[in-house]
């Protein structure tokens, strides 16, 4: 017993690290071959600009492709993927599914697609991670391990370690951090650097000899400024990439995929016809963002036709990242925002402008400050977060990802609201099942005569949190919990239940709708309903837990 414990332990150590080095060879592997492919055609589409659209149609057609044969899935932003995994079903992932998104993803990225490699490098490295906690029957939650994946991938991609590891802490919810992957994902991470840095994976950003001015009162009003500026603009920039998913579920309706690849084809074809940098994945363009080598009027011709072409390229069926190119589109914002107002501080302007174009787009606060930090040093940390900061909080409501609640405590709430509305549009008449049907039937519960020990004794017999309390004639009163049971002073023991403050609670009649039942949950902060019947006696209770797993088992 003592050796399986001691195993047990060790395990949980040990394959973390095996996941950052496998994941950081397969991410270098595949960046070589995908990056290679890229180059060549970026030559060929300098020489003959209407391959754009041959380019465009390909790598649409070959992203989707795969999805749709193998895994019957539209295209979409790979972290957003993960995401609905991580919230959803993080133990379904298999290492099939996990390396047939990688592949689209790629490929979406090699052949012109403006996407970011980093949504094919996350996609390989959770599924690696996944196949390694299957294999080796590693002690670690499966959402866990998406995230520890997600992270060394990532770090594989950018030699950038600590935003690696901090992309699995604050990426799973818009206003949380999540505590779990904190050891497994600073192991993974810190030997997929290792292992990509050894095989000499190309660097995608490659920042140096810059001159940042130091921090000055000004400089932080400028962060501050533009910290609001980029906020109002990251809310342009959802709404415009949402605006787009629109349209193709309408296209989607009217017509069908076909006509859809063909539509974003020729719109994100044309787009690289008429201005080249608006297609591919954009290494060229923030490198010449970053060393001031555009022309004002050209950064704002390439903003306007990238955000169409970002916004469009991923709903009209590619696959691949969005953080690059939101760090992309904030360089160019940056520089256009900087050159109009103070061309003193262009090139804080353009930093300023990638970090806080990752952090109102993507919910990040953390890892766009870490990530620039790595790329080019501390000089600028202060100037970066203040922005960075404003810019995320201004946008808050607003995110580019389906799958990223608001924080942990809403994980159960977000989970219902999800199987609720696949319900709506795949299978309503499940929702029209009596209330009945799926509650608790024999539910515990207390008289109001008892007392606090009474109610302890039977909390502690039942291992539940919540005790509903009725009166002589078994009508429904309300409910006490145990957080509040505990909170009472020792002399409260012999109190009767009577003359403490009862919560009145949610109420349902038996003969409802589970329809009713979950509005009302999604209406309340609360996670269980008490059902009465007509004389208002306790018939039952229904719980977040029994209808997600209800409408998993029925809908899906």
């Amino acid at each position: 017993m003592t050796s399986k414990f001691r195993w047990e332990e060790i395990n949980v150590w040990i394959a973390p690290l095996m996941m950052g080095i496998l994941i950081g060879l397969a991410v270098s592997i595949s960046f070589y071959i995908f990056y290679g492919i890229w180059k060549i055609f970026e030559e060929a589409l300098v020489k003959i600009p209407k391959l754009s659209f041959s380019f465009i149609f390909l790598s649409i057609i070959l992203s989707s492709l795969p999805l749709r044969m193998f895994l019957k899935r539209r295209p979409k932003d790979s972290f957003d993927i993960i995401l609905e995994y991580y919230h959803t079903s993080p133990a379904s992932l298999s290492f099939k599914e996990s390396l047939i998104y990688s592949l689209s993803s790629f490929l979406s990225f090699a052949f012109g697609a403006p996407v970011g490699p980093e949504g094919g490098a996350a996609m390989l490295g959770s599924g690696i991670a996944k196949k390694i906690k299957d294999i080796f029957k590693v002690n670690i939650e499966s959402n866990t391990i998406l995230l520890t994946g997600l992270a060394a991938g990532f770090t594989a991609l950018f030699k950038a370690p600590i935003s690696g590891f901090l992309l699995a802490l604050e990426l799973p919810y818009k206003g949380d951090l999540e505590k779990d992957p904190f050891l497994p994902s600073a192991l993974a991470s810190a030997t997929a650097y290792l292992t990509s840095f050894v095989l000499k994976t190309p660097s995608i950003i490659f920042v140096q000899n810059i001159q940042i001015p130091g921090v000055s009162m000004t400089l932080i009003a400028i962060s501050l400024g533009f910290g609001v500026l980029s906020g109002i603009f990251s809310i342009a920039f959802i709404s415009i990439y949402k605006g787009f998913t629109y349209l193709a579920q309408r296209l989607m309706k009217l017509a069908s995929f076909p006509m859809l690849i063909l539509i974003g084809g020729l719109l994100v074809g044309f787009l690289g016809y008429i201005i080249q940098p608006s297609i591919g994945p954009g290494f060229l363009l923030l490198n010449n963002t970053i060393y001031m080598k555009l022309s004002v009027l050209a950064a704002i011709l390439i903003l306007i036709a990238r955000l169409v072409s970002v916004s469009s390229v991923i709903n009209f069926g590619a696959s691949g990242g969005l953080l690059l190119p939101s760090i992309e589109i904030g360089a160019l914002f940056g520089y256009i925002t900087g050159y109009l107002i103070y061309p003193k501080y262009l090139v804080v302007f353009v930093l300023l402008g990638m970090a806080t174009m990752a952090a109102g787009v993507n919910k990040l606060v953390l890892v766009p400050v870490t990530f620039m930090l790595e790329l080019i040093g501390g000089s600028i940390a202060i100037p970066l977060l203040i922005a960075s900061i404003t810019s995320y909080f201004i946008s808050y409501k607003f995110t580019i990802y389906e799958y990223q609640p608001s924080n942990k405590l809403d994980k159960g709430t977000f989970a219902l609201e999800r199987f609720y509305t696949k319900a709506l549009k795949t299978s309503p008449e499940v929702l029209e099942t009596s209330v009945r049907e799926i509650m608790n039937k024999e539910p515990v519960y207390i008289e109001h005569t008892k007392t606090v020990s009474d109610a302890f004794n039977l909390l502690r017999q039942k291992t539940i949190k919540t005790l509903p309390v009725v009166n002589e004639e078994k009508a429904f009163l309300g409910y006490i919990s145990i957080e509040y049971l505990a909170s009472l002073p020792e002399r409260y023991r012999s109190l009767p239940l009577a003359e403490l403050e009862i919560k009145k609670g949610l109420i349902i009649s038996e003969k409802s709708k589970l329809k009713d039942a979950i509005e009302l949950m999604l209406r309340s902060d609360e996670d269980h309903i008490f059902v009465i019947n007509e004389k208002w006696e306790l018939a039952g209770v229904i719980t977040e837990v029994d209808i997600i797993r209800y409408l998993l088992r029925v809908v899906s």
